[in-house]
């Protein structure tokens, strides 16, 4: 059964949803898992493109963006609209539109109105499709 996990951060300075990002896609890419990161946008994907190459230069993790980089391959990808792969464990929604198709999706709670709204609704969606929900409350 497909699940959803919603991590909802207490609060929302600066880049607090990037930081734990970064941390997922760690112990990720550490168990071998595939991750998709849906964005909202071509900028957030190139700004996120940046942010992990620049995140901790010494602990390295393996990505590219999707439409720019087709020859390669690892184990995260980042995408918008309909730049997804073709198979991904994992699915980091960032996006508008709530995700479909991965066997587990990510979407990560803060406290800005545009966000909490987007991550609501999502929440009912997922809950509609009757996908497994675990809500973790850092």
């Amino acid at each position: 059964m497909a699940r959803a996990d919603f991590y909802q951060l207490k609060e929302s300075h600066g880049d607090d949803r990037y930081r734990l990002l970064q941390q997922l896609l760690s112990k990720s890419v550490a168990a071998g898992q595939s991750v998709h990161i849906h964005c909202r946008d071509a900028a957030e994907a190139a700004h996120l493109d940046d942010y992990i190459w620049a995140f901790k230069p010494e602990s390295f993790l393996p990505h590219h963006q999707l439409g720019q980089d087709e020859d390669k391959q690892s184990p995260i990808t980042l995408g918008y609209n309909d730049l997804r792969p073709e198979q991904a464990d994992i699915c980091i929604n960032f996006g508008p539109e709530p995700a479909t198709g991965f066997a587990r999706i990510i979407e990560i709670v803060v406290q800005q109105p545009d966000i909490l709204q987007q991550t609501r609704d999502h929440y009912r969606d997922y809950q509609q499709q009757g996908l497994e929900m675990h809500l973790h409350k850092l």
